[in-house]
């Protein structure tokens, strides 16, 4: 291995040149030069965008996931969870079925709320757990809000044990979903709904 400005054909020994490759390299001319630039230029261009689209593909992922399965009010929900018992993923499911993340959304039946709670669930649970400062207005409260919301789920899942009959009896009531549940057309167990 070496270098050299002269002709080093002569003076490499032919047993060496038989083995090695021989490159012999020429100053480049302007215009080669200008190739060579052009592309790494574009070689520079090329991995900046592919780096650039990764990055934009990752964070359009992450947004649209967020849009798709918020997770907002994650202070007071994991707080929540823990305290009654009750799954995350099953708190922000029933928020974003109720009101999609509306603190300030109300039904045509005058549920308020993140959760939906009506004024009959709300006077029933603050007679039920006993009275607990707040009033029907704060049901625009998240806070207030996703407490009874998930008491409720709580209360509900204490009493049937099955997520799909709690969502039922979330919806339309404790003692529609008992009734419901008591009928042959609707559960072959008293337990569950029949498919």
């Amino acid at each position: 291995i070496g270098a050299t400005t002269a002709n080093p054909y002569h003076s490499i020994n032919p047993a060496i040149r038989s083995r090695c490759h021989i490159l012999e390299v020429k100053s480049l001319d302007k215009e080669a030069i200008c190739k060579v630039l052009k592309n790494a230029f574009l070689g520079l261009l090329v991995v900046i965008f592919i780096f650039f689209a990764g990055y934009m593909m990752n964070k359009s992922t992450k947004l649209l996931e967020h849009w798709a399965y918020p997770t907002d009010y994650s202070e007071i929900v994991e707080q929540k969870s823990e305290e009654y018992g009750v799954p995350v993923s099953v708190i922000y499911a029933v928020i974003r079925t109720e009101s999609g993340f509306d603190p300030n959304s109300e039904s045509k039946v005058g549920a308020r709320g993140l959760m939906q709670i009506t004024k009959d669930a709300f006077e029933w649970i603050d007679y039920y757990r006993g009275a607990t400062g707040a009033d029907w207005d704060d049901m625009y409260v998240p806070e207030k809000n996703i407490d009874y919301g998930v008491w409720l789920l709580s209360y509900n899942y204490s009493k049937f044990g099955e997520w799909e009959t709690v969502y039922a009896a979330y919806n339309a009531g404790y003692n529609k979903v008992k009734s419901w549940l008591a009928d042959s057309r609707y559960s072959n167990d008293g337990k569950t709904f029949s498919s």
